[in-house]
């Protein structure tokens, strides 16, 4: 696992210095489209929160609902990597909304379709809510270590992610009827729809009937002891054990979520601005 943790940590370091690139040469689209520096500016801190939370995780590994860490330092103490998890979640569900919903003002979709579009226009506002609550279920989780609310957290996690099809499917066939023709746009709405698919069929078919609702009966007559806090915080497992982190599984879910995610928000973040020459970074 030495090996993996060192590809891991370097892709890492690479992701953040690439979305400091992409976030420097987007200084000028506020200039180009001053009425969107505000949602510029508010990409920006999302693009930056998400890459280096990314990093970072890259070389803290951790498994906070199982308190294991790489390192046995409170730098790798669960309770912060579950700060800094819900600073990143929030942060990628709102690219991926503000993406969206600009895409979604420029379709010119009339009678029952835009009936539908206005309904699915509100979607993503559904699923901010949806992680935004999912939030207080992980720490709860985290600290009490029922799985109940583990599942929950992974239930609304999968609530954001079906709030994301209809207007993703939408941009595909506004894209394929020629009423989306910029490349940015394009390649975020295709990136979405592989990374929606894929993520609802983890969840669907492993993720909560395997892995967390299968553990709720568990939780019956568990009590929360009164240091459960402190404990999250300063108390963890150190472990370099392949079965100890799950196995394959664990690293394979690890290596797709800190270095291949952040290229979604990263495509999500170049869709917003309208006029982009069909250029990938402009």
């Amino acid at each position: 696992m030495s090996i993996w943790w060192a590809v891991m940590a370097g892709i890492g370091a690479a992701n953040f210095l690439a979305a400091l690139y992409i976030v420097w040469k987007s200084l000028k689209w506020s200039k180009a489209e001053p009425e969107s520096a505000i949602i510029f500016a508010l990409l920006r801190g999302c693009v930056l929160v998400f890459a280096c939370v990314a990093a970072y995780r890259s070389v803290f590994v951790s498994s906070y609902p199982d308190r294991l860490v790489w390192f046995d330092s409170l730098l790798n103490s669960p309770f912060l990597i579950r700060c800094l998890a819900a600073l990143a979640e929030t942060s990628a569900v709102t690219i991926t909304a503000v993406a969206l919903l600009r895409l979604n003002s420029q379709y010119d979709l009339g009678g029952k379709a835009k009936r539908a579009g206005g309904l699915f226009a509100r979607a993503p506002y559904i699923s901010i809510a949806c992680i935004f609550a999912a939030q207080f279920f992980a720490f709860g989780g985290l600290i009490t270590q029922y799985q109940t609310l583990f599942a929950i957290e992974e239930l609304l996690w999968m609530t954001a992610f079906l709030c994301f099809v209809p207007l993703t499917i939408l941009g595909l066939r506004q894209s394929k009827a020629g009423k989306i023709v910029q490349k940015n746009q394009k390649v975020f709405l295709w990136v979405m729809a592989v990374w929606c698919a894929g993520y609802l069929a983890f969840q669907i078919g492993y993720a909560l009937p395997f892995m967390y609702i299968a553990e709720i009966a568990g939780d019956a007559g568990r009590a929360v002891p009164p240091d459960a806090l402190r404990a999250a915080i300063c108390e963890f497992n150190m472990t370099r054990d392949f079965n100890a982190w799950g196995g394959i599984g664990f690293m394979i879910w690890h290596s797709v979520y800190f270095a291949v995610t952040i290229w979604v928000y990263l495509f999500g973040f170049m869709a917003v601005r309208k006029q982009s020459g069909g250029k990938f970074l402009d």
